[in-house]
């Protein structure tokens, strides 16, 4: 899979972002490994992967996201009201 990490190909599309760095805020939370972020200056979306790194987030990393929030939600219902420990 290729990935898009933000040093190697970060567009300038602010200067303050450019010089500064980028101001991420979490959006939504994934999981407990996964979340995605954006810069509250210039809108840049970004996600985790597997390392940890914040890569840019295209549609397909979007996909795997929202896939990866619906089966945690499942897990989440199913061990809350089937598998009870008492």
């Amino acid at each position: 899979m290729e990935t898009n990490y933000i040093a190697d190909g970060m567009v300038k599309k602010h200067y303050r972002c450019s010089l500064l760095g980028h101001r991420f805020v979490e959006t939504k939370k994934v999981n407990n490994h996964f979340s995605e972020y954006e810069c509250s200056t210039c809108k840049m979306q970004v996600t985790n992967d597997t390392r940890g790194q914040k890569i840019t987030l295209t549609s397909r990393l979007k996909d795997i996201n929202e896939t990866l929030f619906y089966l945690n939600l499942k897990k989440q219902f199913l061990s809350k009201f089937y598998f009870r420990k008492e």
